[in-house]
């Protein structure tokens, strides 16, 4: 008799950083780095026994379009989902509506959805109902301390409950560490961190990072925050605590699967990192590694290499759908760009292409990866969300045109580039150093050629 397909679950955080999982010290060692200022237990014990990517890079930067990707194999601008609270292009299939036509998994989601239009939480019935999925329901109130103990509880629920013959697809999305944006002046009429170290927590407090202060003209200032250094450190200490209640909540779903006596593939991400006072900053939607590294682990136990920290092959969240899709035995979606990661997690190695990521940013960003630079470059924004770019000559804005790229679009001069094996916390722009003017071009051709040119561009499908 043909072997049951694994089980499978995605545990997908909101606003987490690479470096706030304990397990990861040895590879971030600088004493700023959040791993050394929290205890993960739970999330030491998924990497313990899982493969983990530690250069692992969201594809943009912000809730919905970063979310969009996970769920469909495509970046954003091919999704339609630029930017927060629009749903995804009606013609891109998302993973429950892929699984449901095309396998017999059970399909299941409970948590934070916020890739359908200008809600969070998916109903049971109705236009708030995600495609291809049955929802488990909680409650709607839009944090971490209110909805990730029910979810992580009611998905608990459910995979030790479930006793079907078929396999199960589950999601379950946990808010936590995003609460910490209500510690700020965006999302509060005044700031709700401690002014001075009124607890007397002293040393344990974590240090203001290298890049606080750096030597470059910041070219997108967006969420930075004027702070005093004592404020920084309470809410670096704060955020670091809301990592420890996830942590716990990820513990009660790994129980579950631990309980079970079949075999469940758990893949873990975030959907973007957190500003964590680096270069000023709160929040996301920059092209900062704070903001754009994110954590990346599989777990199989039996199957998947465990105990791995993996730092040279390069993924994002568009990977994902490719490779449960592998796992499920089933083909991916037409037009997927995800690279499958399965032979890789299993044996170490891959034929797949794997030395550079790319990612959006503000509509018109983007972010090439490649070996140890990183490259960014903006087009000038038109101001109009669903014609983005402005074309050069007549001014005249419009969607994306593959293969034109700079030579049809109006480019800002404020790009960047940096080598990240040197300059990890990013503090040195390289970009108009003659020195390394080719090594720009040649991050601009890759972007060109396998990005640019290869881009599908979708319709914002705008669900109430």
């Amino acid at each position: 008799m043909e072997k049951r397909k694994p089980n499978i679950l995605i545990i997908i955080s909101d606003q987490q950083g690479i470096d706030t999982i304990a397990a990861y010290k040895d590879y971030f060692s600088h004493e700023a780095w959040l791993c050394h200022w929290l205890k993960t237990p739970n999330f030491d014990r998924l990497a313990a026994g899982g493969y983990s990517f530690l250069q692992s890079n969201s594809t943009n930067p912000v809730c919905c379009p970063a979310r969009s990707t996970v769920f469909t194999g495509r970046y954003s601008s091919e999704t339609g989902v630029t930017y927060n609270n629009v749903g995804i292009d009606e013609k891109v299939p998302n993973m429950g509506e892929w699984f449901e036509s095309h396998s017999d998994y059970t399909r299941v989601y409970c948590g934070k959805w916020h890739a359908g239009g200008a809600w969070n939480y998916p109903d049971v019935e109705g236009s708030r109902k995600i495609p291809g999925f049955e929802t488990i329901p909680v409650g709607m109130h839009g944090t971490g301390d209110f909805n990730d103990f029910q979810v992580s509880g009611a998905m608990k629920g459910f995979i030790m409950n479930y006793k079907e013959e078929k396999p199960f697809l589950a999601v379950a999305g946990l808010m936590n560490p995003h609460d910490i944006c209500y510690w700020t002046p965006q999302l509060h009429g005044d700031k709700l961190v401690p002014k001075s170290d009124i607890f007397g927590l002293g040393k344990s407090l974590p240090p203001l990072p290298p890049n606080f202060n750096f030597g470059f003209k910041d070219p997108y200032p967006r969420s930075q925050v004027n702070f005093t250094p004592a404020e920084w450190q309470n809410y670096l200490h704060d955020y670091c605590r809301m990592i420890e209640k996830l942590d716990a909540d990820l513990g009660r779903l790994l129980d579950a699967v631990d309980s079970r006596a079949d075999e469940t593939l758990v893949i873990f991400t975030s959907d973007h990192g957190e500003g964590a006072a680096r270069h000023k900053r709160v929040q996301k939607w920059h092209p900062f590694e704070q903001s754009v590294r994110v954590p990346f682990i599989a777990y199989l136990p039996g199957h998947i290499k465990s105990n791995v920290f993996d730092q040279k092959h390069m993924v994002s969240g568009v990977d994902i759908m490719t490779t449960v899709c592998e796992y499920a035995g089933i083909p991916a979606p037409p037009n997927c760009k995800g690279r499958r990661l399965k032979n890789l997690v299993e044996t170490g190695e891959t034929k797949e292409t794997m030395d550079y990521a790319f990612a959006e940013f503000q509509h018109t960003g983007r972010v090439v990866r490649k070996g140890d630079f990183k490259y960014v470059k903006i087009y000038k924004y038109s101001g109009n969300p669903d014609q983005p770019f402005i074309r050069t000559g007549d001014g005249k804005p419009e969607k994306f045109i593959p293969c034109e790229g700079s030579s049809r679009y109006e480019t800002l001069p404020n790009k960047l580039l940096f080598n990240l094996k040197e300059d990890p916390w990013e503090l040195k722009d390289l970009s108009e150093d003659p020195a390394f003017s080719a090594k720009m071009g040649e991050m601009d051709t890759l972007l060109a050629d396998e990005w640019e040119k290869k881009i599908i561009p979708g319709t914002h499908f705008d669900r109430n």
